[in-house]
């Protein structure tokens, strides 16, 4: 993979100095709390948490994560060492993980939210402090990298977790409050179809066209992100559960046979043997070489390999790598009708 995606400034340099010693301190701290707290939709004035739990950003991308939380006219909050590096990681693993632990303790955060994806999340999944989450539940957004934490940390916690943009990524104002509108609540049934903008782009890109691979109507609650990651977590205690859930995959920069391999890895793993659907979205910077005639492109290995699974399946829906990303609640109840190019959100995520 390869996606790269006023301000409270804290010295957060102690609590990395104290490090393991001051989080049991927050812990127990956290242990006197009822463990009924709920977590709430997003609104104007709402403070986000902006983290850098994978790869390394940069101004740049902090600079348009802040101008797109300045036009939901949210507050935010990030550690003056969000920019840290690490080799290609935004601080050390002790440090990333610490990051997500401050935001979750921490009451005055609504939300958090990834700056980028990347690589690196799946380093810190054994270290998560799952009791502090639960206690302290809050939707936590991202995709790309962020599928780790996503599945990982609704399964362990039930805390919302969405499957969006990250909070650098470009938010056309056209597309953006329907793109989002789940972290926002909503009142079921929620409707969400394929954008005009990858409609529009499906007539020079085959990699947007929308298409039925296995046709009829699937309904379950959501999971996946990700293909690459959830690859990665199979065999592992955070393997994706996906038993009569509703799967939705999305990857970048991979060549059709590396699909292929990893679809297949997937259905060999028994990933595939008790989904109710199956939901792909645009597989960006994934077709073959011009100069390669010879191989199977991208259409042919996704349609071969669902094809199989007997499952209502399509490839195409509007997430992924691009621009009209959109939201996908995990754990939601969901509906795909693959004749009306639609995914219903069932229930809210709150």
């Amino acid at each position: 993979m390869n996606d790269q995606d006023k301000i409270d400034r804290r010295d957060f340099g102690k609590l990395i100095a104290v490090g393991a010693s001051a989080l049991l301190l927050s812990d127990v701290a956290e242990a006197a709390k009822p463990a009924s707290a709920k977590a709430k939709p997003l609104k104007a004035g709402s403070k986000i948490g902006i983290i850098a739990p994978a790869t390394r950003s940069n101004e740049t991308r902090l600079e348009n994560a802040k101008a797109n939380l300045d036009s939901f006219d949210f507050k935010y909050f990030h550690s003056d060492k969000i920019l840290d590096t690490h080799g290609n990681f935004a601080g050390t693993d002790t440090h990333r993980l610490s990051e997500i632990h401050r935001m979750y303790s921490d009451t005055s955060i609504d939300a958090i939210w990834a700056i980028g994806g990347g690589y690196g999340t799946t380093r810190i999944l054994d270290r998560l402090n799952f009791d502090l989450i639960k206690r302290n539940p809050k939707p936590l957004i991202g995709y790309s990298d962020i599928t780790a934490l996503l599945n990982t940390i609704h399964q362990k916690t039930g805390s919302p977790c969405f499957h969006a943009p990250v909070a650098a990524s470009d938010l056309k104002p056209k597309f953006v409050r329907d793109m989002l509108a789940p972290l926002f609540g909503i009142k079921p049934p929620f409707i969400i179809g394929l954008s005009e903008a990858n409609i529009l782009r499906g007539a020079k890109a085959n990699e947007f066209n929308y298409k039925v691979i296995t046709p009829g109507k699937a309904r379950g609650k959501l999971a996946g992100g990700n293909l690459s990651l959830l690859v990665s977590l199979v065999g592992t205690k955070h393997a994706v559960e996906t038993r009569n859930k509703l799967v939705f995959i999305e990857d970048v920069g991979e060549a059709p046979y590396r699909i292929d391999r990893m679809l297949t890895h997937l259905i060999s793993s028994g990933f595939f043997s008790n989904v109710r659907g199956v939901i792909l979205g645009i597989f960006s910077d994934c077709n073959l070489k011009e100069d390669d005639t010879e191989s199977f492109n991208l259409e042919q290995v996704v349609t071969e390999r669902m094809k199989q699974l007997s499952v209502p399946s399509v490839y195409g829906f509007s997430f992924g790598h691009i621009k009209e990303n959109c939201t996908l609640p995990i754990g939601v109840e969901a509906e795909l009708d693959t004749a009306a190019k639609t995914v219903t959100l069932l229930e809210d995520a709150y």
